[in-house]
């Protein structure tokens, strides 16, 4: 069965520019997904998490080191982004991920799967990537979220986790999300 998923970003209250943007993108028998938290806030932040998002879709296929590298390079003159970006393969059940920088992974699974980035900035410091592996299975929930969202939502019956991914990423975003920031949320489930 098919991988599903819900997204929601917003920017801070009183804007109309975000800074956050997310990409979900097939690439052969995986799903590339991604959060891209573009640094300060406005046009600048925005203009750096698009660059970001435009390498990930034009490069969905590469592996995440070729995807990090490539968006570093695309970032240099920005204020550049933390990233974080997560394959699943679908025909392996295999869920790889890097990640640079402080964007959040919570993972509902029967087993440990415990995704951490590397401190850094994309177009300015990019750290030694550190790829992470591991199997997943049918009803396991990947969330990956900005800054601009309280981590709250993990703790016991904060939110359902059984509410379809979309739904569950408006919970999130609408009970932890930060008004004080631009916040993304992005939720994948195998069925």
């Amino acid at each position: 069965m098919d991988i599903i998923w819900g997204a929601v970003t917003r920017p801070k209250e009183g804007q109309s520019i975000n800074g956050d943007t997310y990409v979900v993108e097939r690439s052969g028998a995986g799903l590339l997904v991604s959060v891209i938290d573009g640094l300060g806030g406005g046009e600048e932040a925005a203009r750096a998490s698009g660059a970001a998002a435009t390498v990930l879709r034009t490069y969905a296929d590469q592996p995440l080191a070729v995807l990090m590298q490539q968006g570093h390079t695309a970032l240099h003159g920005t204020r550049g982004a933390v990233i974080g970006v997560m394959r699943l393969q679908m025909d392996t059940r295999q869920v790889i991920y890097m990640g640079v920088g402080n964007i959040g992974v919570y993972v509902q699974s029967q087993q440990a799967i415990k995704p951490i980035s590397k401190n850094g900035i994309l177009g300015y410091r990019l750290p030694t990537l550190l790829q992470l592996s591991y199997t997943y299975n049918s009803g396991d929930t990947f969330v990956l979220y900005s800054d601009g969202i309280t981590s709250n939502f993990m703790t016991e019956h904060a939110v359902d986790f059984r509410l379809p991914p979309q739904d569950l990423a408006d919970a999130i975003i609408t009970k932890y999300g930060k008004l004080n920031d631009d916040a993304t949320v992005v939720v994948v489930r195998q069925p």
